[in-house]
């Protein structure tokens, strides 16, 4: 009998470069909700995993995490994670888990937006797709020239 071994998790270069922009611009806005001590150590070790393409292992400790606080961090990193196993649904639930839960200014905000679009756009969910674009250039607050 042959054990079936299904593919290694590996993170799509594609979609990393569509989530996380080479170029883009600082919001002058910056919040985000502090984590309690346990669901922090909890996201660093998932961020870890995630680094390393353990993306089951993550995906555990995020849940758990959840289980504890409900935070905007661990949703968004479990969105992109969904979206690297191609799992879809999953990562455009977690996303708008993300913006409902975190800041409406910032960089944290314009990810999950992102996130959200690029999970939308590959359900063909046209208008969470649109939605989500404007949202996402809504989140940045530019610094004023200066003279």
């Amino acid at each position: 009998m042959f054990e079936e071994h299904k593919p290694a998790d590996v993170r799509d270069a594609t979609i990393d470069a569509e989530i996380n922009p080479q170029k883009k611009q600082d919001s002058v806005i910056e919040t985000m909700p502090l984590l309690s001590g346990s669901v922090l150590e909890l996201y660093n070790q998932a961020k870890e995993l995630y680094g390393n393409n353990q993306f089951e292992e993550a995906i555990g400790m995020l849940q758990r995490a959840n289980e504890i606080q409900q935070a905007p961090q661990v949703s968004q990193l479990l969105a992109e994670i969904y979206l690297h196993k191609k799992d879809y649904k999953q990562a455009h639930v977690w996303a708008e888990k993300s913006t409902e839960q975190g800041p409406s200014k910032g960089s944290h905000c314009e990810k999950s937006y992102r996130i959200l679009a690029a999970a939308a756009k590959r359900l063909g969910y046209v208008r969470n797709y649109q939605d989500a674009i404007k949202k996402q250039e809504d989140c940045l607050v530019i610094a004023p020239e200066t003279f």
